[in-house]
C-alpha cells in the first residue's frame, strides 16, 4: 500500500518565523523540506508526499493539519528553527495521548536528525520531548515537530547558513520517515564516476580524503610523477551521491571536471 507523507514547512509569507543572523525561519524550513523530499523521490519508493505550501505563502495554522487529515496521512511532519538564546536540537510529539507509532516515528526521526548534524561538529541534544502544539494537538496520524538548532545563536547559526549542512538535516528527516514507514528504496544504478581537480595543496588534498572517509565513500586519489595535478577518482557513486560531491567541491571554489 502506498504511503503518504506529509511535510508541514513552519511559518511562511506574512510570518516569518524566528529571525537572527540575517536569515528568517520560513526560508530555512522551506529549504530543509525541499532537501527531504527531493532525498525521498531520489531514494525510495511506495509513497506520495505533500507540504504545507509550496513557496513562500502564508498558511493558517489550524489549515495544515486539516490538509493532512482530509488527505489521509500515515505521517505528519513539522519543521522548524528554534530561537531564545539556547543550542542544540531537539523534536516533540503531543504531550496528550499518543500512538507508539508517533513515538516510534520521534524516536526514527531524532536519531537521524541529530546522527546527520554531529557530523559537522558537537550538536546538543536537548531530548525527545512533548509539547501542547497545534499541528500535533489536531492530527490524526502520528506525528513529530522538529525544532533544527537555534537562529539567533551565533555557533547555530553558523551551521545553519551551510547549505551541505541544510541538505544534510533534511536528508535525514527523509531517512528517519523512511525507516518509520518501511519505505522500499530504489534499486540505484551505480556509475564510476572520474572526477579531476586541479591546484590542489596538500591540506585540500587531506579534506577530499576526510571528506571520503566520513562519508564511508570510495576513493582513489592519484598524483602525477611530479606529485602535481591529483586526480580524486571515486567508484560506486549514485547520482545523488555524485550531485553531493560535486556540491561539496564548488562550495570550496575548487576547480574540477567529470572524465
Amino acid at each position: 500500500m502506498t504511503k503518504k507523507i506529509f511535510w508541514d514547512k513552519g511559518h511562511g509569507g506574512s510570518d516569518s518565523g524566528a529571525v537572527g543572523n540575517g536569515m528568517q525561519e520560513k526560508v530555512l524550513t522551506h529549504k530543509i523540506v525541499v532537501y527531504a523530499m527531493n532525498h525521498l523521490t531520489a531514494t525510495y519508493t511506495g509513497f506520495e508526499q505533500r507540504t504545507s505550501r509550496t513557496e513562500d505563502q502564508t498558511v493558517d495554522l489550524y489549515t495544515r493539519d486539516d490538509l493532512a487529515d482530509n488527505w489521509g496521512a500515515d505521517a505528519f511532519v513539522s519543521v522548524h528553527i528554534n530561537a531564545g538564546g539556547g543550542t542544540g536540537f531537539e523534536s516533540y510529539i503531543y504531550n496528550g495521548g499518543v500512538s507508539s507509532a508517533t513515538q516510534s516515528l520521534q524516536n526514527s526521526l531524532h536519531t537521524e536528525i541529530l546522527a546527520a548534524m554531529e557530523k559537522f561538529g558537537s550538536i546538543a541534544d536537548r531530548g525527545k520531548k512533548r509539547a501542547n502544539f497545534v499541528v500535533l494537538r489536531e492530527t490524526n496520524m502520528p506525528a513529530v515537530l522538529t525544532e533544527n538548532l537555534f537562529i539567533d545563536t551565533a555557533s547555530d547559526a553558523n551551521l545553519l547558513k551551510n547549505e551541505s549542512f541544510l541538505r544534510a538535516v533534511g536528508e535525514a528527516h527523509a531517512k528517519g520517515v523512511a525507516t518509520f514507514l518501511g519505505l522500499p528504496k530504489k534499486e540505484v544504478t551505480q556509475v564510476s564516476t572520474k572526477i579531476q581537480t586541479g591546484g590542489l595543496t596538500a591540506e585540500m588534498v587531506k579534506e577530499v580524503a576526510e571528506y571520503f572517509i566520513n562519508k564511508k565513500w570510495w576513493a582513489q586519489i592519484q598524483f602525477t610523477s611530479d606529485g602535481k595535478n591529483p586526480t580524486v577518482l571515486t567508484g560506486g557513486l549514485s547520482p545523488d551521491m555524485q550531485q553531493e560531491f560535486e556540491t561539496w567541491l564548488k562550495e570550496r571554489g575548487w576547480w574540477y571536471t567529470i572524465v
